[in-house]
């Protein structure tokens, strides 16, 4: 990380002359600001820090904060008034059902690219957009890039700091399925740009479904759509996990938040599936079949009230009693069985068959090879050879099957030894889809 990135940044005259007039002003990087106070100046510092040829802007909004934010951007604004671009709310826009990303932000952000840095988070290299806009460049037919960030957890102050949004070990174009499943998890918020032809598409979708309740994964989605993404295999940005204000806070203390936002993604992936012509329709059959679980989630359970819940509720059942007749059937035969997948898939089997039917589990990122889960060895792929005698029980929702096969087959295990657990579930799913009437109550 660059120390130098939240320091004290240059003049504005002597940002701008470093910018190419020949290149021209080329990105717009949208912030949103409530009661950011303690670290709103990182985020300004870290953007106005950036070395590049080309110009850009700051389209901050404030959302009327209670604390000293709307002060510290009036100080920006009247320092970097060609850069730094303010609407200061005196009435929350939020809390009126208005979002100002929807409403404000994004309309406003006009330039070729547009960049995301909330107002507490911060850029932690001083190349990244002049690299992720190079990279663009370069790529005409991409429209989305972003990067790896450390992620620190303000929910919990004593956990470590962690790298997070990891799709490779090298730069390279991840597919547009990966960015739909965030196969390596999250992607940094403040890690995105994307080009502007992908942006008024991503808006228009948002502005006609006002019951959305985020809009970062769209901004993926729409601009990834369909040739992948642009990855940069370093850390270049901070994302503050779970601050007071953050939207991740509130879904973790508010359950009927929660709830509206899960429904709200089900009811999202029916209409991408509908406005893409079910191309991708396997691939949103599985992203729903994933998160109806973290709607039923037993430590938060959705208020009965919600339209369409009891619906969802009958849907999940009947998925996961196929995932439990599919585990019953593997548990009575002769075999045994090596787990692909060390998550939470992995541990539901452990928790299902028998023990003396497991041999050992696969972490297909080989980070935990050596410990144990379940009392059973964590092996790495390269040690599938092995256990040639044993049959292999996929654990992964969204599996790559391809790369799979090859494995096995490479370690002498034929691919009618390969078993998917969610298969059923997935089918069952296919020939029940969720009824798209039931949200609007």
């Amino acid at each position: 990380m660059n120390n130098n990135i939240l320091t004290e940044p240059p003049a504005e005259e002597n940002i701008v002359a470093n910018w190419n007039p020949e290149r021209g002003d080329l990105v717009s990087v949208c912030m949103l600001a409530y009661n950011h106070e303690p670290y709103l100046r990182d985020a300004l510092n870290s953007v106005l820090n950036q070395k590049t040829d080309f110009g850009f802007e700051i389209l901050i909004h404030d959302d009327a904060s209670q604390d000293a934010s709307p002060i510290i951007i009036r100080e920006y604004a009247a320092r970097y008034p060609r850069i730094v671009k303010p609407i200061l709310q005196s009435v929350n826009q939020h809390s009126q059902r208005i979002y100002p990303s929807v409403h404000f932000n994004y309309p406003r952000a006009n330039l070729p690219f547009v960049a995301m840095c909330e107002g507490d988070d911060y850029w932690t290299d001083e190349n990244k957009l002049q690299l992720q806009v190079d990279g663009l460049t370069a790529h005409p037919k991409i429209n989305f890039s972003f990067h790896t960030a450390i992620l620190a957890d303000y929910h919990e102050p004593g956990c470590p700091s962690r790298i997070f949004g990891d799709y490779d070990t090298k730069d390279t174009i991840v597919p547009f399925t990966d960015i739909m499943h965030r196969v390596r998890g999250m992607i940094p918020t403040a890690s995105s740009v994307i080009r502007q032809s992908a942006k008024v598409r991503f808006l228009d979708f948002l502005k006609s479904r006002p019951y959305l309740t985020v809009g970062d994964l769209y901004f993926q989605f729409f601009g990834s759509a369909a040739e992948g993404a642009l990855y940069f295999a370093r850390p270049m940005s901070l994302y503050r996990y779970r601050t007071e204000h953050s939207w991740t806070r509130k879904t973790h203390l508010d359950k009927h938040f929660k709830a509206t936002h899960e429904m709200a993604m089900l009811r999202s992936y029916i209409e991408l599936d509908q406005l893409t012509g079910n191309i991708y329709h396997n691939e949103f059959v599985t992203l729903t079949l994933q998160r109806l679980p973290w709607l039923f989630d037993s430590k938060a359970s959705p208020p009965s009230s919600l339209p369409g819940i009891a619906t969802l509720e009958s849907i999940h059942k009947s998925c996961q009693a196929e995932i439990e007749r599919t585990l019953d059937q593997l548990g009575q035969t002769n075999a045994r069985y090596v787990i692909y997948g060390s998550a939470s898939g992995g541990r539901r089997i452990l928790d299902t068959l028998p023990s003396t039917k497991i041999a050992a589990v696969i972490d297909r990122d080989n980070h935990r090879v050596g410990e144990s889960m379940g009392g059973k060895p964590i092996i790495g792929v390269d040690s599938l050879h092995e256990y040639a005698d044993c049959e292999l029980i996929v654990s992964t929702i969204a599996p790559n099957r391809a790369l799979i096969s090859e494995l096995a087959a490479g370690a002498g295990i034929p691919g009618k030894a390969i078993h998917y657990i969610y298969d059923g579930a997935l089918q069952f799913l296919d020939e029940h889809p969720i009824p798209t009437d039931i949200f609007e109550g």
